[in-house]
């Protein structure tokens, strides 16, 4: 590791992605009501700014010499039951799947590889610099306990600029409440599978699967209803049982400050 984790230096990488993307929706004047709804605001509202999102991410991790920590855990935790969580979010992810109307949706083909590829980066980008370089900055300065509650939270305030770019305000309320929650899933998915890569591929698929269902039942008089929606709640009230004993249970996984990398080496 070239340089000494410390929380601000992980905040400080998160608002940097925030500026690239971000960026991008004002250059191309974006909606974000309309983010999902042609393949045109997929390509300009997802693709192309999270793509560039996740090459910022990627450079920055290079330089700073925190692949390894930001991948992997030291060491896993928690017990059996707890992969019921990612479990039932993979199941909602099908069942979103399974209940989109897929011949409604124009240009099929087209729009269903940018936004596969959009989520794809997606899932990428804000788990390598939520629950990747965040927590690693953050096992730099505080307890455990403060490091899941500030990946979390920031995960959620991610979503807040979507309010000045036409989301209505208790939406984006709504929508960084849930991130937050749905957050806590994905560091327990961190935590008990040993590896960031986990929670990129649910977190890609999650989001793909409940963007291209919503787009294929929009304006319809009866709406095909999105499965994941019904799964996501148990998911996160387990996701929140499991977080208490893991963090309760195991403590740091580094002392505030402690060398990450040496904790890798005796994984």
């Amino acid at each position: 590791m070239r340089v000494r984790p410390s929380l601000g230096t992980g905040l400080l990488i998160l608002v940097g992605y925030l500026v690239v993307v971000f960026s991008m929706w004002i250059v191309t004047g974006l909606d974000y009501d309309e983010i999902g709804d042609t393949v045109d605001g997929v390509r300009e509202g997802i693709t192309f700014p999270v793509g560039l999102g996740a090459i910022y991410l990627v450079v920055v991790t290079s330089v700073l010499g925190w692949w390894k920590p930001a991948i992997h855990e030291p060491r896993r935790a928690g017990h059996g039951w707890m992969w019921a969580i990612p479990g039932l979010l993979l199941l909602g992810a099908v069942g979103n799947l399974a209940s989109t109307e897929w011949g409604r949706i124009d240009q099929l083909g087209t729009y269903v590889l940018w936004l596969a590829l959009g989520c794809a980066f997606v899932g990428f980008s804000e788990e390598l610099a939520t629950r990747g370089l965040l927590i690693v900055g953050a096992r730099g300065t505080v307890h455990e306990r403060l490091v899941w509650f500030i990946s979390s939270l920031c995960f959620g305030l991610l979503h807040v600029p979507n309010v000045f770019f036409g989301q209505g305000g208790r939406d984006t309320v709504q929508q960084v409440v849930f991130a937050f929650l749905v957050g806590t899933t994905y560091y327990v998915t961190r935590r008990i599978g040993g590896t960031l890569i986990t929670t990129m591929a649910l977190h890609g698929l999650w989001d793909f699967s409940t963007f291209v269902q919503a787009h294929s039942v929009d304006g319809m008089a009866d709406k095909t209803p999105a499965v994941g929606g019904t799964l996501m709640y148990p998911a996160i009230i387990l996701g929140l049982l499991a977080v208490w004993r893991i963090l309760h249970s195991e403590g740091d996984v580094v002392e505030p400050g402690g060398d990450q990398a040496a904790a890798l080496a005796g994984a």
